[in-house]
Parts: C-alpha cells; structure tokens; sequence
C-alpha cells in the first residue's frame, strides 16, 4: 500500500516523541528510508525538540504541573485527532485500492455461447473470442463428459484483446476422437483430453454453479452421472464421439 509523504507529514511529531504503534512504526521507517524529503523533516523536528529542551534547561524553566495539566489535555487532543484522521486515510486508501484490485484482475463476467460465437467447420472449433485467458473446463466425474466455458476480467479484456472479425480456433476435432480412442492405460499428460471421452459442451453463464458442483458427487457416482446429464441437457454440444 503506498503511503504519501503527507500522511507521514502528520505522523512525524507523533514517532519522533515515540507515541505511534509498532504497525505505525514500521510503515513510517519503512518511507523514510526512500524519502529525502520527509527525511529532512524528521531532522528539522528533532532539531527543534532538542532547542526547545536546550532553552528550558538554561533559563531553569520550572513549570507548575497544575499549570501545565491544560496544556497537555489540549496537546493530547491534537495528537488523537491526527492519529485519527490517519488511520481514516491509511483505511480508505487500503478499501479503495481492495475493492479496485478485486474489479480489475478478479471480477470474472462469464461469456455465454452466443456471445462466444461458436462454430465447427473442416474437423475445427472455432471463436470470435480469443480464448487466451478466458477457456476453462470442468469434467464429469466419470470422465466421460468436458465442459467448457469462458470468463473475462478488465485485466483479460486488456491483456489478450479480442476482435470479432477474427475467427480464433480452439481445438481440433481429431483431438477429441483421439481422446476418444485411446486406451486407459496409455500415457498421457496433463494438457491431453482424457481418455474415453464421449462428449464436448458448452456451458453458459446461468449453468456456470451447477457445473462447479459436479464434483460434490464423487463419492457416490449415480448421483454424479445423473448430474453431468442434467447439465449436458442444458449445455451446447461442440462435439460428440463417433461410435
């Protein structure tokens, strides 16, 4: 979190007379070891603190502490509404900069099949959405079924843009049946389709929650299958295995 010199402005006099907390302490520490200005000030302020004893020490400066009682309520009160108005700043610059942060990079808005504009042609899947940063999948418990969908955030709309006069290609269709064919115990990694795969959809965004509760029936696979085929009944099918 970036503090300004002007808030550390404000809490000089209070660290300089040892009055702030360790928190307070670390961040001010933390400022002035990259800040000259603000340096040259703490030394202005210690300077002043040390003539100011230097005079009261020389001219013998007695203070009756009935005297001074007022004085220190009133210099208390200063302090404390400084400190105050401190943390009040520190906070709304630490919601701004949170509520912006979850805006920019996590608010994902999900694409739904028309806006994604998908289409098969000469054994290809295609897009008018560029699916870098945006393709995700879930697969049914009995890996059987895929299920894709597509989400943006600011930040994707920004780093990978989209033109919807490009067509941007997905997969290839001689994957999937590749997939499809392949046995159980051939090897694979973690970017290959599983194998014995069936099918291929489409999820749009009102059926994203049910989809990412797939797997919160692993434990009991009727419940599971039936399911993916409730899902499947609701989603776009992009690809299915010829027998």
């Amino acid at each position: 979190m970036k503090i300004t010199c002007n808030i550390i402005e404000d809490l000089l006099p209070l660290y300089v007379d040892d009055m702030v907390s360790e928190d307070s302490r670390k961040l001010i520490e933390e400022h002035l070891k990259g800040c000259p200005t603000c340096q040259k000030m703490q030394e202005e302020i210690m300077r002043e603190n040390r003539l100011s004893a230097g005079r009261k020490d020389s001219n013998s400066v007695q203070i009756n502490k009935t005297e001074a009682e007022p004085l220190k309520k009133i210099r208390r009160r200063i302090r404390k509404k400084r400190i105050l108005s401190v943390i009040l700043a520190v906070a709304l610059v630490a919601a701004a900069g949170g509520i912006g942060h979850y805006w920019y990079y996590d608010k994902e808005n999900y694409i739904s099949w028309d806006e994604a504009n998908i289409s098969v042609k000469d054994g290809k899947v295609y897009s008018t959405v560029s699916p870098l940063g945006r393709l995700k999948s879930i697969l049914s418990v009995d890996q059987k079924n895929m299920f894709y969908m597509m989400s943006e955030t600011m930040w994707t709309r920004r780093q990978y843009p989209s033109d919807s006069d490009t067509e941007y290609e997905l997969w290839s269709i001689q994957i999937f049946q590749e997939a499809h064919d392949r046995s159980n115990d051939a090897v694979t990694d973690e970017t290959s389709f599983p194998s014995g795969i069936e099918n291929v959809y489409y999820v749009d965004p009102e059926n994203i929650k049910e989809a990412c509760k797939l797997w919160d029936y692993q434990d009991d696979p009727q419940e599971a299958q039936k399911k993916a085929e409730e899902l499947a009944a609701k989603s776009h099918l992009i690809w299915s295995a010829e027998k």
